[in-house]
């Protein structure tokens, strides 16, 4: 098992990514157990405050997309709570129905799987707080027909 940390990197050498989406939560501590849950996360790290709510957390898929999540405090509020979004994240994922499957099970409204643009299928959901996920995978094998008009 690699061993991870908040340095930017890993023990094996593998740097992390350039850019990472850092969300924020009114309570990581939930989202973060429902990322896992819904969407296959493993806890990276995770960084609680004295009275145990969560400051930081990272969160990392299979391949090695990372996210990272924290809670600013009293007073935050988040998409839900505003009503509106201004960002998604999108996510490449392997086995997207069963992945679709997970995330409606785990409470997630989600979208019909849909192909488009050409060459990946698609669905998005939203998260308890109102974050707007996307996640896609590449179709594989012959480029489905164009309808005939």
């Amino acid at each position: 098992m690699v061993r991870m940390s908040v340095t930017g990197g890993n023990d094996a050498g593998a740097a992390d990514p350039q850019v990472i989406p850092y969300l924020l939560y009114a309570d990581a501590g939930a989202a973060i157990d429902w990322l896992v849950r819904a969407f296959g996360f493993a806890v990276r790290t995770c960084h609680r405050r004295e009275d145990g709510t969560v400051r930081h957390g990272e969160l990392q898929l299979d391949q090695g997309g990372i996210i990272m999540a924290g809670s600013p405090g009293p007073g935050y509020r988040g998409p839900g709570a505003l009503g509106g979004v201004t960002q998604l994240v999108r996510v490449t994922v392997t086995g997207l129905d069963a992945h679709r499957d997970r995330a409606q099970a785990a409470g997630g409204q989600v979208t019909e799987v849909t192909t488009g643009p050409p060459g990946w299928r698609s669905y998005s959901v939203t998260d308890p707080e109102g974050h707007q996920w996307y996640f896609a995978q590449p179709v594989t094998g012959p480029a489905p027909a164009a309808p005939a008009h």
